[in-house]
């Protein structure tokens, strides 16, 4: 059974492999990535003090992460082992505004409980995502947000995953913004709002700008003739020229780029849910 895979995940990782989970998310390659992902769904949740449930919590870095902004944090997993160095993280930080239970969260008995809930790139391990999805709406109080950070199309898939299914048991699935809201509304959530990974937008951003120390970004072509600003658009565009720093853009190139990012949110992205 999958579940029993992420039950004994921990048992079957090796020793490597649990230092790793204890110590993210600053153990992982993608650190990066997971602290750009946390800021972007705490700007999705309502401000602290609140009352925040964190599902499918691992090791609870994210939970350790949202207790120290100031949310009263309850974190649950399915794998007892995940808990017991959950437990081990908050104690080491001296947090009284976190808890941690074992638990299932497609068998959570919450009833209007929490202010704010949070899926952090754990939702796709779910057998049932819609039952967790309608655990989660029991769990709320009215006007209560829920936010999904998951990986979109092509997860299940991807060579890592399909290994992780064949070594450790586990469930892998694409978990995108389409499928999240189509199950929230069925769960009975209210309002929805997708966003592009944060960390997706600043990987554009670097790929399409070539920045040096930047002191300004004022446009400084606007007196400009009328052909030239549009050549300049099209093409490479020197921001805060003469300066000693500056940086350049080709808006072409920049403009495809975010509107393909905006179009696929659908594939991948936050969901942001309001019961």
């Amino acid at each position: 059974m999958a579940k029993q895979g992420e039950i004994d995940y921990l048992k079957n990782i090796g020793e490597a492999g649990v230092r790793h989970a204890v110590n993210k998310p600053f153990s992982d390659a993608g650190c990066d990535r997971y602290l750009v992902e946390i800021g972007t769904v705490m700007s999705l949740l309502p401000a602290p003090p609140a009352r925040l449930l964190d599902l499918g919590c691992g090791t609870g870095w994210s939970s350790i992460f949202f207790a120290k902004r100031g949310y009263e944090v309850v974190g649950v997993d399915i794998c007892a082992d995940m808990i017991h160095h959950a437990r081990q993280n908050r104690e080491a930080r001296v947090l009284d505004n976190l808890q941690f239970q074992v638990s299932d969260y497609e068998e959570l008995r919450f009833d209007d409980e929490f202010d704010c809930a949070v899926f952090f790139d754990s939702l796709h391990h779910a057998v049932d995502e819609a039952l967790a999805i309608r655990k989660t709406f029991a769990a709320l109080r009215h006007g209560g947000i829920c936010v999904a950070s998951e990986p979109g199309k092509g997860h299940q898939d991807a060579a890592w995953s399909l290994e992780a299914v064949q070594r450790f048991n586990t469930t892998e699935k694409d978990m995108h913004p389409d499928k999240v809201i189509a199950l929230a509304r069925q769960a009975g959530f209210r309002e929805f709002k997708a966003y592009p990974h944060a960390f997706d937008l600043n990987h554009l951003m670097k790929s399409q700008f070539d920045f040096a120390e930047v002191e300004s970004l004022k446009l400084t072509f606007a007196k400009a003739p009328f052909w030239t600003r549009v050549k300049r658009r099209l093409g490479w565009i020197t921001i805060a020229p003469g300066r000693e720093g500056y940086c350049r853009v080709r808006w072409s190139q920049f403009v495809v780029s975010l509107h393909q990012l905006f179009a696929n949110v659908g594939n991948s992205g936050v969901v942001q849910m309001i019961k």
